[in-house]
Parts: C-alpha cells; sequence; structure tokens
C-alpha cells in the first residue's frame, strides 16, 4: 500500500502546509491498517505521545514517545501493536526541498550527538503550529533546516565523552557537579569542558538543561503532573527554575505549552 502526499494512517487534527514541507499532528485513538506501506515522499516522524512496534525488512524495533523515525521515500515499513491515545508530528518533505537546498536524505543528521537538539527543533515545530502567527513559517523553515547538519563526527569522539553522555542521560534528576563527573570519568574538568562543548555544539551544564527539559516534556505529555512536581522530579531548582529553562528551549511557558 502507498500512500499519497500528507495522507497517514492515523487520523489528522491539524496541518500546516510550507512550499517545501506539509506538517501535520496525527492521531491514533483506535485501530488502524497494520499492513506494510510506504509514503510518496520522505517522511518524518516525531512520537508526541504512545508509540508501536515498527517493522522494517527484518528489522523490528519498539518505538515510544521522544523518538524520531525517518522514511526515505518509498521505504516499506509497518506499525503494529500501537499504544492508545498515540500522537506523532509528520513532516513531509517534496523533493524541491532537497534540490533547492543542496541536501539529500542521508544528511538527515539524528545521531546520538545531535539528537536531543533534533528533538528540541521538533517541538519548538510543534509549538509554532499552535501559535500559527505571521512569523510562524519562518520559525518552522529555520527548525527544518537544522536537522539538516553538516558531516557527524561522532565516530571520532574519545571513549569518556559517550560515558560522560550516559551518565547524564541516566540521572537526569540530579545536578551532578562538574568534579564529580571527572572523578568518575578520570578526567580533568578542563578537558571535559573543552571537549563536551566540541562535540556537543554547547556546554555541558547546556546539555544538563535540555535533557531536564526532555525529560519534563514527557511528563507534560504523559501525565496530569503538576508543574511543580514535575520541577521537583526532573531535578530543576525550584518552579521557577524550570519555567526559566523550559521557556529558553521551548518558547514557553509549560502551561501554556500543556494546553497545545
Amino acid at each position: 500500500m502507498k500512500l499519497k502526499h500528507n495522507t497517514f494512517l492515523g487520523t489528522t487534527n491539524e496541518k500546516f502546509n510550507l512550499e517545501f514541507c506539509s506538517i501535520s499532528i496525527v492521531n491514533y485513538n483506535k485501530p488502524v491498517s497494520e499492513e506494510w506501506h510506504s509514503h510518496e515522499d520522505i517522511h518524518l516522524s516525531l512520537i508526541l505521545q504512545g508509540g508501536n512496534l515498527e517493522s522494517r525488512k527484518k528489522q523490528d524495533t519498539q518505538v515510544s514517545s521522544g523518538k524520531i523515525i525517518a522514511y526515505n521515500q518509498g521505504e516499506i515499513h509497518r506499525n503494529r501493536f500501537t499504544a492508545f491515545p498515540s500522537k506523532n508530528l509528520n513532516l513531509e518533505f517534496n523533493s524541491d526541498f532537497f534540490s533547492k537546498n543542496h541536501l539529500n536524505f542521508n544528511d538527515l543528521n539524528l545521531s546520538e550527538t545531535k539528537n536531543i537538539e533534533a528533538y528540541l527543533d521538533l517541538i519548538h515545530i510543534y509549538s509554532e503550529l499552535h501559535v500559527n502567527d505571521s512569523y510562524t513559517s519562518d520559525s518552522i523553515q529555520l527548525s527544518i533546516k537544522s536537522l539538516f547538519t553538516t558531516k557527524d563526527i561522532s565516530s571520532k569522539k574519545p571513549i569518556w565523552i559517550k560515558r560522560l553522555r550516559e551518565i547524564i542521560e541516566d540521572r537526569w534528576n540530579e545536578f551532578i557537579p562538574l568534579d564529580e563527573l571527572a572523578l568518575i570519568l578520570n578526567v580533568h574538568p578542563v578537558t571535559i569542558s573543552k571537549y563536551f562543548r566540541k562535540y556537543y555544539n554547547g556546554s555541558l551544564g547546556d546539555y544538563m538543561r535540555k535533557v531536564k527539559v526532555q525529560k519534563a516534556l514527557h511528563f507534560l505529555f504523559h501525565t496530569d503532573m503538576p508543574i511543580t512536581e514535575i520541577a521537583f522530579t526532573c531535578g530543576f531548582s525550584d518552579h521557577s527554575h524550570m519555567i526559566r529553562v523550559f521557556k529558553r528551549y521551548v518558547g514557553y511557558n509549560p502551561k501554556i505549552f500543556r494546553k497545545f
């Protein structure tokens, strides 16, 4: 089964069309076809809520909230055992986008180095759909283009860099002092600060804040937990600290974002 441009198996509730890209919020509240299918154009999905078991050729992958999935033009796949409710943010690109920007599908950078940046870019697009004013189109285009980056250098990273990222993501609800990280990794604090910025295009503190925001977004999408409790759970200093950091990376107060 081949799905035409801007057509998805779930229910499309919101849609925004740019010259080179169609953006949709698709909801899954009841079973849909689990047949093998493909899409007419290159298609990128952010799982906002729920998830499913995705199959491609001989590989099955469990996808859940926060996962970004990319499909090349005509790539065969199917989705089964969907959790209800599920919600996806879908971006579908026409060929003009790639030709005008001298890009191709392989330029989409979802590496571990870039993943959290890509996630926040897509969250920003999701937010902009709900604002939908005269600035929205330009804002979305900037976020889309940032998904396509220069050559990934993740394979050249020192081994301790990967371990550092794992520690931060495992202990996402804590504030971990730099000296403690240096002791765990047996690496000088100055070396950590210098090389983290080189490979992650930002400071260590910046990355820690982004991880906390990512976790806070999970609670906003999946629970009715009060924002003060989310702030405490995610390791922010207090409610006000969470609001300041959240607005910096998402653009909106978490209370407003929750209403989107």
